[in-house]
């Protein structure tokens, strides 16, 4: 068990934080390790769904200010304490999250890429929206040509992120990572990814979102408002908060806030799903969290 580490990833509500929950009341010496870059900041554990804070069993929940631009660097440093202190200790680690990005780091190494500026992200984000995914694949493309036969058409999120290196350093994303790569030393790990039916997925995130704002998800964000944060800071784009914003500062009514907060988050529920599919081969993917309790355990 000392040198053993398990990876639970997959699409946004899933179960997999439900699943972490049946682990450690079965098995004492399991340590939950957060890998989800929205749950590890404070103030809004409701909105971004982080599980009841009990820090001898979860960590790297709630633990970053919402006013700090956190990095999947300093992620990875956190990490690595976390496992060395479980493994001192005899516990399995158990790292778990939805955060692609992050796993990808965690699993393959880093790449450094320089900074995209907010400009360059916006700009990316509505070219995507209004262009089709035929015309959108063929203009990243057109600017980076080394996305042929690696990125599909249909994986949005890493044509964006192509398109937003390229735009913002003429370098293509593929020539920072082949020349920055940053081994992260993880070994001796399984991977297990969650895929259950989208249909499931996504009445589940409807069901989820209403319980988070009868739950007091709208007081975190109003607590938000009253810092008088940057709108570019991450804690202020996880899923639900731009959308409540502008409830509260009346342009919308709470119905529609609650009805684009859910169909914005689908979107993404779509995305990972062919982000997911396509990564980590070695890794074992199950339909439902509950078929996991075997098979980590």
């Amino acid at each position: 068990m000392q040198d053993k580490i398990i990876i639970i990833t997959g699409i946004t509500a899933s179960g997999k934080s439900e699943l972490c929950e049946n682990l450690v009341s079965k098995n004492a010496n399991i340590i939950i390790i957060n890998c989800d870059s929205k749950q590890i900041y404070k103030n809004i554990p409701i909105i971004t769904a982080q599980p009841p804070l009990q820090e001898e069993l979860y960590r790297l929940y709630g633990y970053v200010s919402v006013k700090q631009k956190y990095s999947v660097t300093l992620w990875i440093e956190d990490l690595k304490r976390e496992i060395d202190n479980a493994k001192k200790n005899s516990r399995l680690p158990i790292i778990t999250g939805g955060s692609g990005l992050y796993i990808n780091s965690l699993i393959n190494g880093l790449s450094f890429v320089p900074e995209i500026s907010e400009e360059v992200k916006e700009h990316v984000n509505a070219l995507r929206t209004n262009l089709n995914k035929k015309e959108f694949y063929q203009l990243v493309l057109n600017k980076d040509p080394k996305i042929l036969g690696k990125i599909a058409v249909n994986d949005s999120y890493r044509l964006s992120r192509a398109l937003e290196v390229a735009t913002e350093t003429g370098y293509s994303i593929f020539t920072w990572q082949e020349s920055n790569r940053i081994s992260t030393t993880l070994q001796n790990f399984k991977i297990y990814k969650i895929l259950p039916d989208r249909e499931y997925i996504y009445h589940k995130i409807n069901s989820r979102f209403v319980t988070m704002i009868k739950s007091g998800a709208i007081d975190e964000i109003k607590f938000l408002l009253d810092m008088n944060l940057d709108p570019h800071l991450p804690a202020m784009k996880a899923h639900g908060v731009p959308e409540i914003i502008k409830y509260l500062n009346g342009e919308i009514a709470l119905t529609e806030a609650i009805q684009i907060a859910q169909a914005n988050t689908r979107h993404y529920a779509k995305r990972q799903y062919t982000w997911f599919k396509n990564q980590f081969p070695d890794s074992e993917i199950v339909e439902c969290a509950d078929k996991l309790l075997n098979l980590v355990l």
